[in-house]
C-alpha cells in the first residue's frame, strides 16, 4: 500500500514537474495582453472580430512550445491510465467551453454590447466550467489566474466611466498580462537553467 501511494506521489511530482517551464503562465499572460489590445484596436477603427483572431495566439503557443522546449528536456512523459483520462476529460471541458461561449460572444458583438459586458457574461458562463478544468490538470496557479481575470473584468467594466476606452482594457488586462508574461519567463528560464538539453555526442563519449 505505502509502495503504491509512494508511486502516486512520484506520477503526480512528475505531472506537476511539467508545468514549472512557465510555457501555460506565458500563455495566460498572452491572454491578457490579447484582450487589451483588442480594445486598443477597436478605438482605432478596427473591428473586435477582427481582433478576436489574435486569440489565436495563445491557443496555438503552447503545444510547440512544448514541443520545442519541455520535451527535449523532460522527454516524453508517459501517466498512468487515470492521469490520461483526466486529460481526455479536459479536452472535452475546453470543447464545453468554446461550444457555449463562442456563439454568445458572436451574438452579442453582433448586437453591438461593450466588449466589458461581454467578457463578464462569458465568465460567468464558462468560469465553473474552467474551475473544473483546472482540477482536472491539477495546475493551482490556474485558479489565481482565473479569479484575477474576473477581478479584470470587473474592475475594467467599473474605471470605464473614468478612464474611458481603450485606457480602462489597457491598464486593467495590459498590466496584469505583462506581470504574468514576465512571471512566465522567469519560470521558462529557471526551467531551462535546471533541465539543459543533453549533448548526445557528450553522452555517447560519457
Amino acid at each position: 500500500m505505502k509502495s503504491e501511494d509512494s508511486l502516486k506521489a512520484l506520477e503526480r511530482k512528475a505531472y506537476r514537474s511539467t508545468f514549472n517551464d512557465g510555457i501555460y503562465d506565458i500563455t495566460f499572460g498572452l491572454l491578457f495582453l490579447v484582450l487589451a489590445w483588442i480594445s486598443v484596436l477597436e478605438s482605432i477603427g478596427i473591428s473586435r472580430f477582427i481582433g478576436y483572431f489574435l486569440f489565436l495566439i495563445p491557443i496555438i503557443f503552447p503545444r510547440p512550445a512544448k514541443r520545442l522546449i519541455t520535451v527535449p528536456r523532460l522527454g516524453m512523459v508517459e501517466f498512468g491510465p487515470k492521469r490520461k483520462s483526466r486529460r481526455r476529460g479536459l479536452l472535452w471541458v475546453v470543447a464545453a467551453i468554446v461550444f457555449l461561449t463562442l456563439p454568445l460572444i458572436i451574438m452579442m458583438v453582433g448586437r453591438g454590447i461593450p466588449a466589458g459586458q461581454t467578457w463578464l457574461f462569458v465568465a460567468v458562463i464558462g468560469l465553473p466550467i474552467f474551475a473544473i478544468g483546472v482540477y482536472i490538470m491539477d495546475f493551482p496557479r490556474m485558479y489565481l489566474y482565473a479569479a484575477l481575470f474576473v477581478f479584470c473584468i470587473i474592475q475594467s467594466e467599473f474605471l470605464i466611466d473614468y478612464l474611458g476606452e481603450p485606457l480602462n482594457a489597457v491598464l486593467c488586462f495590459g498590466v496584469p498580462g505583462l506581470i504574468i508574461l514576465v512571471i512566465g519567463l522567469a519560470f521558462l528560464f529557471k526551467f531551462m537553467r535546471k533541465y539543459p538539453i543533453q549533448d548526445p555526442e557528450a553522452s555517447h563519449a560519457g
